[in-house]
C-alpha cells in the first residue's frame, strides 16, 4: 500500500544536507540524474589542477602580482591561486596572514575541499585551521549534481558547517523548477546529522511544503523521521492520505508507523515491524481502523513470519494471519492480489536437523477470510503434526534406506475428527552412469487412524491402509555438439521410462482430512502417488513415457531452452478416487508438453505448457507466456492461461518509453488481466510518467476485482519526485514498473 526503503528518505531528507554530505563522496554521478548530461556550470566545468601530495601541508601561492609587508602579509591580485592540502581557492585578489595563516579573498572567488566547490564575492579563511565563511556563496556537487546558493557559509571546522538563507537543487544552472529553502542549516559530518529551520519547499515557483524543523542523516545510515507522505483516491475509500513515520530502533530492528487518513472511512493505523538478529529474523505487519464509517465497526489485521535457528541443528517458524472481517483486503487494499487472499495461515514449526534424518514438530491452522464459506470446505487444523524423515545412502550394494513418518490430530467443527499415523518405509538401488539411469523402489505404506464425530455409515472409528509400492525409473542420456548464433551448444535427448505399481485397497471408509488430486502435469507423471496427502493412495499399474531436449550452453553450462513431452499408459482402472468422483477408466492420460527458452534468442524468454487429451480431441489446460526485455527500462509480457470449463486469461503487462530527447523522456506502464471465459476485465493499470533531468511526474489509474462477488474498485495514484531529495505520492521501489504487483516484471 505505502513504501519504504531501508535508507529512509524521510522528512529530514526535506533540506539541502544531505546532498551536501555527500561532498566526501568522489564516485560518479547517481544514474537519476543521467538526463541532466554536463552539468554545465563553472564551477562543475572548472579543470582540475592536482591537489598536493597527501600530507603536504605547506601553503602555495600564486598570482600576476605579489606585495609583502613584513614578510608576513603578503597581497596578491590577478588570477590568484592558493592551495594547501585538498583545499584550493582562487579569487582576483586576495592578502595572506602569514602568522595567522589566513587568507581575505576578495572578486569571482572559488573554493574547493573534498569535492565542494563553492563560488562567491568575499571569502576568509583559516586554512590550517579549515575553518572559513563565504558571503553570497554558490556551492555546486559535482558527484551528486546539486547545487545551490547561500547568503553565508560558515566552515566552522572540517566536521560542521553551517548555512544561512540556503537553497538546494539537483537541476542544471539555469533550470530552478525545484528549489529547497532553509533560512539556517547546521551541518555534523562527525555524527552524519544535519538540522534546518524554516524549510519550506516549492516547484515551479509555486510553494508547496512548510516544516518549520527538521533533522536528518547526512549519510545512507538509517534515521528516524517522518517519510514522505502518499496521495491517491479511490472508490472504496476516498481520499487517501499517508503519513509514515520511520523508527530506526537500532541497527537490525526498524519499525515503520503509518497514519491513513481516508475521507469515507476514517483512519487507519498501520506498522511495519523489521528485525535481523544472529539467530533468525521476521516481519509483523498490523492494521488497525478503530471506527470505519462505512462498515460501522472497528478492523483489524495482524501478520507476522518469523523464522530462528536458536540452537545448534534447531530452527523454528512462525506464521500468524488474523483480518477481523472478509471485505478487509477488498475494501482497503489497493490491487487483485491482495484483494483475492483467501486464507490466512497460521503455523509454528519447530525441526531439529540431524546428520541424516530430521524431526518436525508443527501446529497449524488457517482463518478464512471468506466467512460465508461452510465448515466443510475450510481447511482442517492440525493440532499438532509430527513428521521424521530418515535418508540413508549408500548402504549394502549401494541402496538407499528411506523412512517417512507422520502423526497428525485433525479437528473441524462440525466434521470427522482424529488421529492419523502415515508411516512409509522404504529401499531404492540408484544404478547410475554418464549415459543413463535405473532406480527400482520398494515401499511399504502404513496408514492408521482414530477417529470421532463419524458418521453411523463409516468405516468404524479405527480404519487402517497398508499397501507395497514399486517403482522402476529408467533413463538414456544421449548428446551431440551443435552451434546457435555462434553460440557452441550442447544438444541432449533424454527418453525416460517410469513405471509404477500400488495394488488397489478399498479407501471408501477413510476419511479426507488433507488430501486433494494433484494438478496434473510433467513433473506429476513420475510421483508414486497422484493424491497429496495421506487419506487416498492411488492404485497403479502405469508406465510413463516420455522425452526431454535441452540445449545446453557449453561453456556456461546455462539451460538455454528445454522441451518435454509425455503420457501415462494404464494398463488398470484407476478405483480409488476422492469422494463424489467416479472410477477412471481411460487406457492413457492426456499427453504433457512443456516448453521453456531463456537466452536461446537474446532479449526474450518464452515458456508453454499443454494438456491435450486424445479422448475428446480438446485441451485440457494451457498456459502461454512471453517476455521481450532487452533492458530494465523496455519491458513487454504477455501471458496466457487456460483450464478448461474452469477459467480461461490473459494478462499482458509492459513497461516501455514513448518518447525519449536529451533531458526528458515520458515512459508508460500498463497491465490488462482479462477473462475470456467472463467476459470482464479482472484488472487494468496504466501509469503515465514525465520525467526531466531533476524531477519527475507520474500519474497512473488502476482498476481491479475487489471481492468474489465482482465487485470492482477504482483508484488514482499521484507521485512527484524531485531527484536527489524525496518524492511524494505513491512511489514505487522501481518507478512505475512498483505499481505493478511483485513478480510481474523479473528484475
Amino acid at each position: 500500500m505505502f513504501n519504504k526503503w531501508f535508507c529512509r528518505l524521510s522528512f529530514a531528507c526535506l533540506a539541502v544536507a544531505s546532498p551536501l554530505a555527500a561532498a566526501q563522496d568522489t564516485g560518479a554521478i547517481p544514474s537519476d540524474w543521467m538526463l541532466c548530461g554536463d552539468p554545465g556550470s563553472p564551477a562543475h566545468q572548472h579543470e582540475p589542477q592536482p591537489f598536493n601530495a597527501k600530507g603536504d601541508e605547506a601553503t602555495y601561492l600564486d598570482a600576476d602580482e605579489s606585495r609583502a609587508t613584513d614578510n608576513e602579509i603578503f597581497d596578491f591580485s590577478g588570477d590568484v591561486e592558493v592551495r594547501r592540502g585538498n583545499q584550493r581557492l582562487n579569487a582576483d585578489t586576495a592578502t595572506y596572514n602569514q602568522p595567522q595563516d589566513t587568507v581575505e579573498a576578495h572578486g569571482n572567488i572559488r573554493f574547493e575541499q573534498d569535492g565542494l566547490t563553492v563560488e562567491g564575492d568575499n571569502a576568509r579563511l583559516q586554512l590550517g585551521a579549515r575553518h572559513g565563511q563565504v558571503e553570497a556563496a554558490r556551492y555546486g556537487l559535482v558527484q551528486r549534481h546539486a547545487r545551490g546558493e547561500s547568503s553565508l557559509l560558515v566552515m566552522e571546522d572540517p566536521n560542521h558547517t553551517r548555512l544561512t538563507q540556503a537553497t538546494f537543487t539537483t537541476c542544471n544552472p539555469g533550470n530552478d523548477d525545484w528549489l529547497l529553502h532553509a533560512s539556517d542549516l547546521k551541518l555534523d559530518h562527525e555524527k552524519s546529522i544535519g538540522e534546518a529551520r524554516n524549510v519550506w519547499l516549492e516547484f515551479k515557483g509555486v510553494p508547496f511544503l512548510y516544516l518549520p524543523y527538521i533533522n536528518f542523516p547526512l549519510s545512507d545510515q538509517r534515521k528516524s523521521g517522518f517519510l514522505t507522505p502518499s496521495f491517491g483516491t479511490s472508490d472504496q475509500v476516498g481520499t487517501d492520505i499517508q503519513i509514515p513515520y520511520y523508527w530506526n530502533i537500532a541497527p537490525q530492528r526498524d519499525a515503520t508507523l503509518t497514519t491513513r487518513v481516508m475521507s469515507k472511512r476514517g483512519v487507519q493505523l498501520l506498522g511495519e515491524f523489521r528485525y535481523i538478529s544472529p539467530t533468525g529474523g521476521g516481519l509483523t505487519n498490523i492494521g488497525y481502523v478503530p471506527y470505519d464509517n462505512v462498515f460501522d465497526k472497528s478492523r483489524t489485521f495482524l501478520s507476522t513470519h518469523n523464522v530462528w535457528n536458536f540452537a545448534p541443528r534447531w530452527s523454528s517458524e512462525l506464521e500468524f494471519g488474523y483480518v477481523s472481517d472478509g471485505n478487509y483486503f477488498g475494501e482497503l487494499g489497493t490491487s487483485l492480489s491482495v484483494a483475492s487472499t483467501t486464507h490466512l495461515e497460521r503455523r509454528a514449526d519447530a525441526t531439529y536437523h540431524g546428520d541424516f534424518w530430521s524431526f518436525t514438530g508443527r501446529v497449524q491452522s488457517y482463518q478464512t477470510v471468506d466467512e460465508s464459506l461452510p465448515s466443510s470446505a475450510r481447511p482442517y487444523q492440525r493440532l499438532p503434526q509430527l513428521l521424521v524423515n530418515l535418508n540413508l545412502p549408500q548402504q549394502a550394494y549401494g541402496s538407499n534406506a528411506l523412512f517417512n513418518g507422520e502423526y497428525v490430530h485433525f479437528y473441524r467443527r462440525d466434521s470427522v475428527v482424529g488421529d492419523r499415523i502415515d508411516l512409509q518405509p522404504g529401499v531404492s538401488l540408484p544404478l547410475v552412469n554418464a549415459y543413463g539411469f535405473v532406480t527400482p523402489s520398494l515401499n511399504l505404506r502404513y496408514t492408521q487412524y482414530a477417529l470421532d464425530q463419524q458418521t453411523a455409515d463409516s468405516g468404524g472409528s479405527s480404519p487402517s491402509r497398508t499397501l507395497p509400492v514399486l517403482s522402476l525409473d529408467s533413463g538414456v542420456y544421449l548428446e551431440r555438439d551443435m552451434s546457435w548464433s555462434d553460440a557452441a551448444l550442447l544438444h541432449t535427448l533424454e527418453p525416460r521410462l517410469y513405471y509404477l505399481y500400488v495394488p488397489y485397497r478399498d479407501q471408501s471408509s477413510l476419511p479426507v482430512f488433507d488430501t486433494n488430486l494433484l494438478d496434473f502435469n510433467y513433473a506429476n507423471m513420475f510421483q508414486s502417488n497422484r493424491f497429496s496427502g495421506a487419506d487416498r493412495v492411488n492404485d497403479a499399474n502405469q508406465i510413463t513415457v516420455a522425452l526431454t531436449s535441452r540445449l545446453l550452453d557449453k561453456e556456461s553450462g546455462r539451460e538455454r531452452f528445454n522441451a518435454r513431452i509425455g503420457q501415462i499408459f494404464y494398463f488398470s482402472d484407476r478405483r480409488v478416487v476422492l469422494p463424489g468422483n467416479s472410477t477412471e477408466t481411460l487406457d492413457v492420460s492426456d499427453i504433457v508438453a512443456e516448453l521453456n527458452s531463456s537466452g536461446l534468442i537474446p532479449d526474450w524468454k518464452a515458456s508453454a505448457s499443454l494438456l491435450w487429451n486424445p479422448q475428446s480431441q480438446d485441451i485440457d489446460k494451457s498456459t502461454l507466456g512471453f517476455e521481450y526485455k532487452p533492458d530494465n527500462q523496455r519491458i513487454l509480457k504477455l501471458d496466457y492461461r487456460l483450464r478448461r470449463n474452469e477459467l480461461e486469461q490473459t494478462d499482458l503487462a509492459a513497461l516501455w518509453p514513448l518518447s525519449q530527447q536529451a533531458d526528458r523522456r515520458i515512459n508508460m506502464v500498463g497491465r490488462w488481466n482479462y477473462s475470456l471465459q467472463d467476459g470482464r476485465t479482472l484488472e487494468a493499470l496504466l501509469g503515465m510518467e514525465y520525467d526531466t533531468c531533476c524531477w519527475a511526474l507520474r500519474v497512473a489509474g488502476r482498476r481491479f476485482v475487489s471481492n468474489v462477488g465482482g465487485d470492482t474498485n477504482n483508484a488514482l495514484f499521484l507521485q512527484l519526485e524531485l531527484k536527489g531529495l524525496t518524492s511524494f505520492g505513491n512511489r514505487g521501489k522501481r518507478g512505475l514498473a512498483g505499481l505493478l504487483d511483485p513478480g510481474t516484471f523479473r528484475y
